[in-house]
């Protein structure tokens, strides 16, 4: 009997134990969780025109309007040559001095005697005339022939200046383009044999793909550089555009006239991007607001401190802008920096 009632009091305990409360240490110390808050930077939604930027590659020469063509209307002799090409030169500066030929000094010598027989012919006839020994028709003829040959001589002197040496000098400040001349040379009339180029009259002459060519127009900003690493960035505008294809390079033509403050030498090869676009303005936000999610575009805008999530129809991409064609309103803030870590109605905070 005293077991059997020490076996009921054991398993009564154990029942208790069983059926009491679990109260754990910790319950009345839980926390509500704290909401997170994303740091961003936003940019306004934006009406602008859209700009695309155009590659194209060149070379930077002289215009033909900025071009002194060295040349002498007589056969001569390069006596010495004091230039070389690319060398920079002022107004006045000697560039090199010619001599004439044999053949050019005979040439005066002739036109020297044959004005001084046509005037002692003339004299003769003249008196033959006062002595009625000679017509109208002879004093005409002989008259004349005096008149040219006056005026031979006169061509002759006015062209060779002499038949010492010659010094050709710089018609202005500018740059040895190009010579072709080298001491000893003979030069034949009238053939040119250097160029002198003003530096105003710098151009770039760019090659544009044919299909680009009916987004450009005159006066449109461009930016160039030399084909080596760290070199500069110049400015230019569109000044001319062409319309036919060069037949070597298969591109057409664009000058652009460079800035006064450009200082690259003629000849070099550049690399550039005209900056092409209408001047109609379009809705559209910085490129790093716009985000992807198989294959649709969706943009974060803030609203009452929390970011919410538009989708959107992207359009046009210039490089720095995307076109919106629906989905925003001018004048609402897109996320452009924080963007990939937002979740639709996550609370942020504009720096």
């Amino acid at each position: 009997m005293e077991v059997t009632q020490r076996i009921v009091g054991a398993l009564t305990c154990a029942l208790g134990l069983i059926l009491a409360p679990v109260v754990h240490a910790d319950e009345d110390d839980t926390a509500p969780p704290v909401a997170a808050v994303a740091t961003v930077l936003v940019a306004p939604v934006t009406l602008a025109p859209m700009h695309q930027h155009l590659p194209a590659f060149g070379t930077i020469a002289f215009s033909a309007n900025a071009l002194q063509t060295l040349s002498v209307p007589y056969q001569a002799r390069v006596a010495s040559v004091t230039v070389v090409a690319g060398q920079a030169v002022r107004k006045g500066d000697a560039l090199l001095v010619l001599e004439p030929t044999a053949a050019a000094t005979l040439e005066l010598q002739r036109a020297d005697n044959d004005a001084q027989f046509a005037r002692k012919e003339l004299d003769r006839t003249r008196q033959l005339f006062a002595q009625h020994l000679a017509t109208n028709t002879d004093l005409a003829t002989a008259e004349q022939a005096a008149h040219n040959a006056l005026a031979a001589q006169a061509s002759a002197q006015a062209r060779l200046g002499g038949t010492g040496e010659r010094t050709l000098r710089a018609a202005r400040d500018g740059i040895v383009a190009d010579i072709a001349a080298h001491t000893g040379d003979v030069i034949a009339a009238d053939t040119a044999f250097a160029h002198v180029g003003d530096a105003s009259g710098l151009r770039l002459n760019l090659g544009v793909e044919p299909s680009a060519v009916a987004q450009l127009r005159k006066g449109e900003p461009v930016r160039f550089r030399l084909l080596q690493d760290g070199a500069p960035e110049w400015h230019a505008i569109v000044e001319r555009v062409g319309r036919q294809i060069d037949t070597q390079t298969r591109l057409v033509p664009v000058v652009a006239k460079p800035d006064e403050s450009t200082q690259v030498p003629p000849g070099a090869a550049v690399s550039a991007q005209i900056e092409t676009g209408s001047e109609k303005p379009v809705l559209g936000v910085p490129r790093s607001a716009v985000l992807w999610q198989g294959g649709k575009a969706y943009v974060f805008v803030v609203q009452s401190g929390k970011a919410v999530r538009r989708w959107v129809e992207a359009g046009a991409d210039d490089g720095e802008r995307i076109e919106i064609r629906s989905g925003l309103a001018a004048g609402e803030s897109a996320v452009t920096l924080g963007n990939y870590e937002l979740q639709d109605g996550m609370a942020v905070r504009v720096q």
